[in-house]
């Protein structure tokens, strides 16, 4: 190990970023960072060796990347490899990072050539800055509305990564791969007790009041930390606006992946965060299939009949696989003797099919435009949405007291910034959102206080009588007149 004393002016912005920073990324690679880097700064870093065999990794990855590109020509394959930073050169170069702004000016490069017919994200990243983020998701987004994207988690999309990955055509993982960590975090380094160890004391004069609050030489407490609380939460807010805008889900739902845990492989196609699971070769020849036109049939030369050898090929009997509306496959073999007799009964089957997923399509069609589960799609559910229906203002206030209610029981009254958070994002919510994000704080109630803690206490229980809060129950509203 080299011993040499570094200062940090020389990487002044990556300094600032990593002592005051606001990161979407996994926790543990944010700790590795802010610990390397402390290493960095007092000298204690690797040789040239080591140093070596980084770059050395890094440069055989790389090629194996290019191999796969030389196969699919007119695929463009674009990996996100390692932390993300804002226009961070020396960290790519140093700690194997990636630069967001030049991920997307690649990304949006693709996306304007005409012969790239289609793009693969290969994405292996537990996040990083979220500055420069939003420019990668925005660069991902704007090429999904003209090409297939396709964002593969091999083997990691987390936070910020996941950001960028969401606004792909298709999400892929992996099987062992994860996706998710969806949040994000601040990094304050408060050196007042540094200072006055060394009998140094900073003053800070502003020209208003909450200018640059959150500076290394001042405490994180009071309107410093609110401050930098409601930062925080604008930017969650935003972060879950994208992934919900990305993956086609409502904000309610893409608010019920937002707690920070990751999911892996079928788990996370179980949850809605990834569509499939498959390898990055896999998805590799999908694209290169797609990609390829089929072989054009001969041309006849002008003033020449068509001799036998010039008729189309006659292939020879196969067997049919069809799959129908709801799913089920069906074979026909054509080379039987039943094969017309098994035509029309398949037929008769598909058209049968097709009638009951259209009145299964209609039914979920209906559900959705009216916020219920399609099971619940019953004579007593309609009677209680027509009474809901007189009077809409009613019943919209009744859920936010229900979310707001919840909340309180899941995270516990003196937790004012998570209460303040649900609320905020259930005002910002359609109505029809609210159900499902009542029903998604009703099963962290039911996960955090089992439902033998919830029942009502026996009547000579006494003082033993469990406290446990209950979820109070929204009074029904008025039945009227109105008719769906």
């Amino acid at each position: 190990m080299t011993e040499k004393s570094r200062s940090p002016t020389r990487l002044s912005g990556v300094t600032a970023l990593i002592a005051n920073g606001i990161w979407a990324i996994k926790g543990d690679q944010l700790r590795d960072i802010v610990r390397g880097f402390s290493a960095y700064l007092q000298g204690r870093i690797a040789d040239a060796d080591a140093l070596r065999e980084i770059r050395d990794a890094r440069d055989t990855r790389a090629a194996v990347t290019q191999d796969a590109q030389d196969q699919a020509p007119s695929v463009a394959l674009i990996s996100l490899y390692g932390t993300i930073f804002p226009r961070g050169s020396l960290m790519v170069d140093y700690c194997g990072a990636v630069d967001a702004h030049t991920f997307a000016a690649r990304v949006n490069a693709a996306a304007a050539d005409p012969s790239v017919r289609s793009i693969i994200l290969d994405i292996d990243s537990g996040g990083g800055a979220v500055s420069g983020t939003d420019v990668a998701a925005q660069a991902v987004a704007n090429a999904a509305k003209v090409k297939t994207v396709t964002a593969v988690a091999n083997t990691m999309a987390c936070s910020a990564a996941y950001w960028i990955a969401s606004q792909a055509t298709e999400v892929i993982v992996t099987p062992a791969g994860e996706v998710g960590s969806i949040g994000v975090i601040g990094t304050h380094t408060d050196q007042t007790a540094a200072l006055e160890g060394e009998g140094l004391k900073v003053t800070y004069v502003r020209s208003t009041d909450r200018k640059a609050l959150g500076q290394p030489a001042e405490a994180m407490d009071g309107p410093v930390l609110e401050q930098w609380q409601k930062e925080m939460a604008a930017i969650h807010d935003l972060f879950v606006q994208a992934i919900a805008t990305g993956r086609g889900v409502t904000l309610a739902k893409a608010s019920s992946w937002a707690t920070g845990d990751v999911w892996f492989g079928d788990a996370a196609v179980t949850a809605g965060l990834a569509d499939r699971v498959a390898l990055l070769t896999d998805i590799v020849a999908e694209h290169q299939q797609a990609a390829t036109p089929p072989p054009a049939a001969p041309a006849l030369r002008q003033g020449r009949s068509a001799s036998a050898d010039d008729q189309p090929h006659q292939e020879a009997p196969v067997k049919l696989t069809i799959k129908d509306r709801t799913g089920q496959t069906h074979t026909l073999d054509t080379s039987t003797d039943a094969a017309p007799t098994d035509a029309q009964t398949l037929a008769s089957t598909l058209e049968s099919g097709a009638y009951e997923a259209g009145v299964q399509a209609q039914r979920e069609l209906v559900a959705a435009a009216l916020g219920v589960n399609v099971n619940d799609l019953t004579a007593d559910r309609l009677t209680q949405i027509r009474a809901q229906a007189s009077d809409g203002t009613q019943y919209r206030d009744a859920l936010l007291g229900q979310v707001e209610r919840l909340a309180t029981t899941v995270y516990g009254a003196e937790n004012a910034t998570a209460i303040d958070r649900a609320k905020r994002l259930a005002s910002k919510a359609d109505t029809a959102d609210l159900p499902g994000l009542i029903d998604d704080l009703t099963a962290q109630r039911d996960a955090k206080f089992p439902a033998g803690r919830q029942s009502a206490p026996d009547a000579g229980a006494g003082a033993q009588a469990d406290t446990t809060p209950t979820e109070p129950t929204v009074t029904a509203l008025p039945t009227t007149a109105f008719d769906f």
